[in-house]
């Protein structure tokens, strides 16, 4: 579980279920503005059925470009939902007894 909270004060709270190293389940509960609804729900169905090092390699602008292009004013919604994402996979490696990440190095650092 983790919870973001963006440069506009958006938040996002994510919460994992992982079975054999993948994201067999994702919930998301956004509090903001469109834009960070649209880029959770987003990066949700992306991410869903992804090992956790591949989800770890989504991008903002994956989800830009996914979404036909954010108002650069609200990309910082992209970034939250990423980040979070990010958040929700170290703490499931450190609830779960990898400190590092299963290949020793932290995920948020790849």
């Amino acid at each position: 579980l983790a919870v973001g909270v963006g440069s506009c004060g958006d938040t996002l709270a994510v919460q994992l279920r992982v079975e054999n190293n993948g994201i067999s389940d994702i919930k998301c509960l956004p509090n903001g503005c469109l834009y960070t609804v649209v880029c959770a729900s987003a990066m949700s169905d992306m991410v869903k059925g992804l090992h956790l090092d591949d989800a770890l390699k989504l991008q903002p602008e994956d989800l830009d470009k996914r979404l036909g292009g954010l108002p650069s004013d609200h990309f910082h919604c992209a970034r939250l939902a990423v980040n979070t994402l990010g958040e929700a996979i170290d703490d499931y490696y450190h609830r779960n007894g990898f400190s590092d990440g299963p290949e020793g190095t932290s995920p948020l650092e790849r």
